[in-house]
């Protein structure tokens, strides 16, 4: 056995590896119901659950792009206890090396009632840019196929409410309006068909069936397929995978059909050919379905009988948007902050010349509390923020006249994506001074 604190992180919203061999046992629920209910954290469209390894409370994303189990971020103040660890490398997304990392097998993996007593977990070593900073709360790894392989997870995103139940104890009813999507398997990764409509021509794709990505759609640039970047977009930084950047264009599709379903003007990334290269192990593969999509439809997962049910939801007919600010926001530790409770600890009377009274307070009480601290990660060039001033490393101090530790990441990320036209005032900090900026929104495409 050997105890670990495991104290780095993974860099944002793209969760692909490759050359995992996964051989745990599967998991089983501990009750007699044969079922389980989990809420959940919807961040950043991404699933997150309060998971206990080895009966360390953790925190990880369910992916269903993921064809294992990794830890990449434990507190410094908390120890993990792991076995029979052997050090091997990965590889996924981006240009960069194959890192570092440890495989531990025989560990106990709990979601609630939802247990696996063996299984493999890959811890990564080597450090990146916290996850946890990008979406504001607290991530320590990703669980993929091994948990979908062997049960039917229906995933309600409107409550945040998973219901976990056995292949044997689950049964279809009948649903005028849910459609099944049938699902191919490769290498313990699920896909499915569906139909985009790019500048103006239907072509059928298989893509990955990936909860784990936060966009809405991910489309490779193909000559011989004729998947060509849409003619609305703009070139941008995608994010960060397990082996560098990616890079690409942003764009809009015309149309994304889903069995009878379709969505109009989808969000989608074209990564650039060189970033993607090892990842792309099934040839026939041309994206990913992600997040964005997913969170429009109450959908059930059955990897035994190799189907996707979807049924849409009140998202479904919200539009798709890109930040319309320009910036990218990530918590980077704790200000502290005076706060005036309101409240005068002590009274003072004065006799006016009129013969009334006049009251002053003083003393207020004063407490001094830590709270989140944001900082500007990235600004978009020739954005409603880099027009204003606004610069990388930038702290905000206030959105709208509001203290900023009031909000969370997602609703910031609510506001710069809400409505074109929208005006934002943010006070910030640079070198230790304040200064305030005012801009618009607006939309990109």
């Amino acid at each position: 056995m050997l105890k670990m604190w495991v104290k780095y992180g993974l860099p944002a919203f793209i969760f692909t590896f490759i050359n995992v061999v996964v051989c745990a046992q599967e998991f089983k629920i501990e009750n007699s119901r044969a079922y389980y209910k989990q809420q959940f954290n919807l961040v950043g469209g991404l699933v997150i659950v309060p998971v206990k390894v080895n009966g360390t409370p953790l925190s990880f994303i369910i992916d269903s792009g993921f064809n294992s189990t990794i830890i990449f971020s434990v507190s410094s103040e908390d120890s993990l206890d792991v076995k029979n660890a052997s050090r091997i490398y990965l590889r996924g997304l981006g240009t960069g090396k194959p890192i570092t990392a440890i495989k531990s097998a025989g560990n106990e993996f709990r979601i609630g009632e939802v247990v696996n007593p063996n299984q493999d977990i890959y811890i990564i070593q080597e450090e990146f840019l916290g996850i946890s900073n990008r979406l504001g709360v607290p991530v320590n790894g990703i669980i993929g196929y091994d948990l979908f392989k062997s049960l039917v997870i229906d995933f309600n995103y409107r409550r945040e409410l998973m219901k976990i139940y056995t292949p044997e104890s689950y049964s279809y009813k009948n649903c005028r309006p849910c459609e099944d999507l049938p699902l191919e398997f490769r290498r313990n990764k699920a896909y499915l068909n569906a139909v985009v409509v790019l500048n103006g021509k239907p072509k059928t794709v298989k893509l990955l069936f990936d909860s784990g990505s936060s966009d809405a759609l991910w489309l490779f640039p193909e000559e011989e397929e004729k998947i060509e970047v849409s003619e609305k977009s703009f070139k941008d930084y995608l994010g960060f995978g397990i082996s560098g950047s990616v890079y690409g264009n942003r764009g809009r599709i015309d149309k994304l059909k889903l069995g009878s379903y379709t969505l109009e003007e989808v969000t989608t990334s074209f990564p650039d050919t060189a970033y993607i290269a090892d990842v792309v192990a099934f040839t026939e593969r041309n994206g990913s379905l992600g997040g964005e999509v997913l969170k429009r439809f109450r959908y059930v997962v059955d990897y035994t009988n190799k189907n996707l049910r979807i049924k849409p939801n009140s998202n479904f007919g919200d539009a798709f948007e890109y930040d319309m600010s320009g910036l990218v926001i990530q918590h980077n530790g704790r200000r502290l902050v005076k706060n005036l409770n309101g409240k005068p600890t002590s009274f003072s009377v004065k006799q006016t010349d009129e013969g009334g009274i006049e009251v002053y307070s003083s003393n207020y009480e004063v407490k001094f509390s830590l709270e989140p601290q944001y900082e500007i990660a990235e600004v978009r060039p020739d954005s409603p923020a880099e027009k204003a001033g606004i610069k990388t490393g930038d702290f905000i101090l206030e959105l709208n006249r509001k203290p900023v530790y009031k909000y969370s990441l997602s609703k910031i990320s609510a506001i710069f994506t809400s409505r074109e036209g929208r005006n934002i005032r943010l006070l910030l900090e640079r070198d230790g001074k304040e200064f305030e900026v005012k801009f618009k929104l607006e939309r990109i495409l």
